[in-house]
């Protein structure tokens, strides 16, 4: 996903916060577990106030909290 790619360009240490929607979110994690856009809908089920926390180390990502 070529804007995650630029945010780790940008910001190769630290942490980063993204506040977006959860179809975003839903997105995202399908992108991280490389799952294809068919499973979106597939739980878990996103709220509106939810954290999810993804690790990136180099070109490796984990998803920590969901």
């Amino acid at each position: 996903m070529k804007s995650i790619t630029l945010i780790q360009e940008k910001h190769s240490s630290g942490s980063i916060l993204i506040v977006t929607h959860s179809v975003v979110i839903k997105t995202l994690c399908a992108h991280f577990k490389n799952l294809p856009l068919g499973k979106l809908w597939e739980p878990p089920f996103i709220h509106a106030t939810s954290l999810t926390i993804v690790e990136l180390i180099e070109k490796e990502s984990s998803i920590v909290m969901e």
